[in-house]
């Protein structure tokens, strides 16, 4: 009897520390990203004219104004992200610049928009770039289409109807309108705004030929856009990396996305598919998904945008991306980095990543989430021995934000205990944190703000906070002894994102 007890005694403490070691080993997750973009807006009259031989526009019958981007924003600051929202930019045009490109409207070079323009615009256009904390600019076209004569031929960026590209000079003749009328509100490099980002072609027409002179990557990138998604099955003929999900054209980075259930142009429209079904990182979405039928229910749909993010972040497999950067970069880490994760140790090779990806500057944090037990937290953290980027919470798990990462090898070690770590950004915000450098006197980080948002920071109490970019102020910023926390507000001036180090003395 003494035996048999003895032997399932070992039996299930054997069991129990299987058990501790799977659950220990499996706390700490390489998340694939997530977001959102958003297609079709900038449009003034939101009809679609695409039974009539017009742009397929919004396909929401109502004159678009300052109230229907207001949500955009508050959805943004609910879930704590950067929304990618891409713009026509036509009914924008304030100087009929788009008369000198006949091929961006059916009226041609007859092109009038004094119908549309009106202060509206200038709202809408002045609460983007205000709130480019959680709303983020990109670009979708000057018109949608391709016009001939007043002929439709889909679409603006490639000729999905015939298969073949529009010639190079027509399309340069498209970005040139589009950046005319960007600068009729002030967005110029002269002003200190940088062109968009992003970008995402309208219906799916994308010219993928990396290995040749010219593409719609060659045109973007040289732009200044480093980050498109699109459909990619729409140009199968291209070859374009299915599989793979994604790869540079040119010095542009493209990856898939798909629609999920919403369509789109239906109003109020949240993707049916649950997320374990998702294959791809960026999920499709268009305007009127996240409008509601009038301004009364706008609230209620809202918050149920923002539990959806919620939802993705309480999933150990995924992790919301606070801003596009941090969505390419974490796709470019997932597809090219190894990772093998063990008790409290992260193994990361990088050796395989593309030049490319160094050269145009897309690397930046590589996100690392941890389950978390009830009142437990990350309390160390390191990679190769020098401090991580930032640390933040949310919905029962820790987020280990790493630095850039050069190709190379990493060692990440992590420890669970019953505080946080005694120095660090808490990455509350959609700004991202880079190299952080502490010591007795000070502390120093580099990062890029979006718009007016608070830095968080656990430290002593800081005596003076200063920036290296004048474009990235410091506002103001306040300490709470009880919680060990310094708030400093920045300010960046450029609409894409300011970059800068700070400084604080203690």
């Amino acid at each position: 009897m003494k035996h048999k007890t003895f032997f399932l005694f070992n039996t299930l403490l054997i069991g129990l520390l299987f058990l501790a070691n799977t659950v220990f080993a499996q706390e700490v997750t390489f998340p694939r990203p997530f977001g959102i973009a958003i297609d079709d807006m900038g449009w003034n009259q939101g009809s679609s004219q695409g039974n009539e031989g017009g742009p397929w526009r919004a396909g929401l019958r109502r004159t678009f104004d300052i109230h229907d981007y207001t949500p955009i924003v508050e959805i943004g600051k609910g879930a704590g992200i950067r929304i990618m929202g891409l713009f026509i930019l036509s009914e924008m045009d304030k100087e009929n610049v788009c008369a000198k490109y006949p091929t961006t409207t059916k009226a041609g070079a007859k092109f009038d928009n004094s119908a549309n323009v009106s202060a509206e615009q200038n709202k809408i256009m002045n609460y983007v770039k205000e709130n480019s904390a959680n709303f983020e600019f990109g670009l979708h076209g000057v018109g949608h289409e391709h016009f001939d004569q007043g002929v439709r031929t889909r679409a603006e960026w490639y000729d999905i109807q015939n298969h073949k590209p529009w010639s190079e000079q027509d399309s340069r003749d498209h970005m040139k309108a589009f950046k005319e009328i960007l600068a009729q509100y002030g967005i110029t490099k002269e002003n200190g705004q940088s062109f968009p980002e992003s970008y995402v072609p309208c219906a799916y027409a994308y010219y993928w030929n990396p290995n040749g002179k010219f593409s719609t990557g060659k045109l973007m990138a040289e732009a200044g856009v480093k980050y498109a998604n699109t459909l990619f099955e729409q140009v199968q003929e291209l070859n374009p990396p299915i599989e793979f999900g994604g790869g540079f054209d040119n010095g542009l980075l493209i990856i898939s996305r798909y629609n999920y259930g919403n369509e789109w142009w239906r109003l109020s429209a949240l993707p049916t598919q649950p997320l374990e079904e998702y294959k791809s990182d960026v999920i499709e979405t268009h305007f009127p998904n996240l409008l509601a039928q009038d301004y009364f229910l706008q609230d209620d749909l809202n918050k149920q945008w923002i539990a959806f993010f919620k939802n993705v972040q309480k999933n150990k497999d995924h992790y919301l991306a606070k801003n596009s950067e941090q969505m390419y970069s974490q796709w470019l880490y997932k597809h090219y980095a190894k990772v093998e994760i063990t008790k409290g140790h992260i193994a990361i090779d990088n050796t395989k990543m593309p030049d490319v990806a160094y050269e145009r500057n897309m690397l930046g944090n590589m996100v690392l989430k941890v389950q978390l037990p009830e009142g437990k937290h990350v309390s160390e953290a390191s990679i190769n021995g020098k401090q991580i980027s930032a640390y933040f919470e949310d919905e029962g798990f820790g987020f280990i934000y790493l630095p850039r990462l050069e190709k190379t090898t990493y060692e990440v070690t992590y420890a669970i205990g019953e505080s946080t770590p005694k120095v660090f950004v808490n990455n509350t915000g959609t700004y991202n944190v880079y190299n952080v450098n502490i010591h007795d006197n000070n502390m120093s980080f580099s990062t890029r703000v979006y718009g007016t948002q608070d830095i968080l920071i656990k430290c002593p109490k800081p005596a003076k906070v200063e920036s290296n970019n004048p474009n990235l102020k410091i506002v103001s910023f306040s300490y709470d002894a009880k919680t060990g926390f310094a708030t400093v507000q920045t300010s960046a001036h450029d609409m894409q994102g300011e970059s800068g180090q700070i400084t604080i003395n203690f």
